[in-house]
């Protein structure tokens, strides 16, 4: 999937094998690539192979292969 870029963070997803594992979402600094946060088995399913990394509304969104989508919030600055 293609990462999304916000505020300088780096969101990506680790799509998992289906049936198998759980996706994940990581955050990474956009400057040195540090992972600032993951999230871990939060995502309950793969990613389906169309699916995405979304934005706005100081969220993000991931498409599971479950049908859900999983919404994570960000901080934004003022």
């Amino acid at each position: 999937m293609t990462p999304a870029v916000v505020n300088g963070v780096v969101f990506a997803v680790s799509g998992g094998a289906p049936r198998s594992s759980h996706a994940v979402l990581y955050a990474f600094d956009g400057a040195n690539g540090k992972e600032l946060w993951n999230g871990g088995a939060t995502i309950a399913t793969s990613t389906p192979p169309n699916g995405g990394v979304s934005t706005g509304n100081s969220q993000i969104y991931v498409a599971g292969a479950d049908g859900y989508i999983y919404a994570f919030g960000f901080p934004m600055e003022h």
